[in-house]
């Protein structure tokens, strides 16, 4: 399936993370199920190297970042916290969150089991988060006197500033209806239906344009902080590339073709 590693044409790579390519969609699978992919440092670097790899893959049009075992992310490893929290372990993070949320691709969430703290930091860097009826989302930070790091940046941007302090000041979770209600996920799927309903969802977005897709991804990038004339003056060129892609010409002709003309 769209999800799966390796393949005839794939490339599988392990340790921390394992990463898979199976045509135009790359995975990205945190692989420590004996800890429920808690994240410590060896963590955070094969993310960042990980990502780093597959943005220049030109031929993936999808990366889904998902977790092995039944967790998406449960949050730091507090063994790692007993020596205190590595320099780098921060820094490293949002170099891997900043290139999912800069490359030309697509990046997909595929959230199952526990999605807290760094695991729902990592899902809030994608495009948009698939998410299972069985997860369990939120960002228990303050409730260890600490605070989600840059949580407190795209998290408002996501589902607006009062629902977002209120989540983060609580440290509460919230269950996957409410996580979708407040727009923190944007599919819900059936636990017992999971792999094939992601599947299905990944196969109609990896059919997208290209061109389409990074115009979105950029565009709505900067709805919130761009005026209006700087992105019309962004839109006009992406526009163009849409225009000169294949994919406008094709579906113009199925359309033709359905219209009988």
């Amino acid at each position: 399936g769209a999800t799966g590693g390796g393949g005839v044409n794939g490339r599988e790579s392990g340790g921390p993370m394992l990463v898979s390519i199976d045509g135009p969609v790359a995975t990205i699978t945190f692989s420590r199920p004996e800890k429920l992919n808690a994240a410590d440092l060896a963590q955070c670097h094969g993310l960042e190297a990980a990502v780093a790899a597959l943005g220049a893959e030109p031929g993936v049009r999808v990366v889904l970042l998902r977790g092995a075992g039944r967790s998406f992310g449960s949050g730091i490893d507090r063994d790692m916290l007993a020596d205190g929290m590595p320099p780098d372990f921060v820094p490293s993070h949002e170099r891997s969150y900043a290139a999912l949320e800069d490359m030309d691709k697509l990046v997909v969430g595929v959230l199952h089991g526990h999605c807290l703290g760094a695991g729902l930091l990592a899902a809030l860097a994608c495009d948009l988060r698939v998410c299972s009826t069985d997860a369990v989302l939120g960002l228990t930070a303050a409730r260890f006197g600490l605070f989600p790091a840059m949580g407190t940046f795209r998290l408002p941007r996501l589902i607006g500033l009062g629902p977002a302090r209120r989540l983060i000041l609580s440290g509460e979770t919230v269950d996957p209806a409410e996580a979708y209600r407040l727009g923190l996920v944007d599919h819900l799927v059936p636990a017992e239906r999971f792999a094939d309903g992601v599947d299905e969802l990944v196969e109609h977005y990896a059919a997208l344009s290209p061109a389409s897709v990074v115009a979105i991804k950029r565009l709505t990038a900067r709805a919130f902080d761009a005026p209006r004339d700087t992105v019309l003056a962004e839109v006009l060129p992406l526009l163009a590339a849409c225009l000169a892609a294949p994919d406008v010409a094709s579906a113009s002709a199925v359309w033709q073709a359905r219209a009988g003309r």
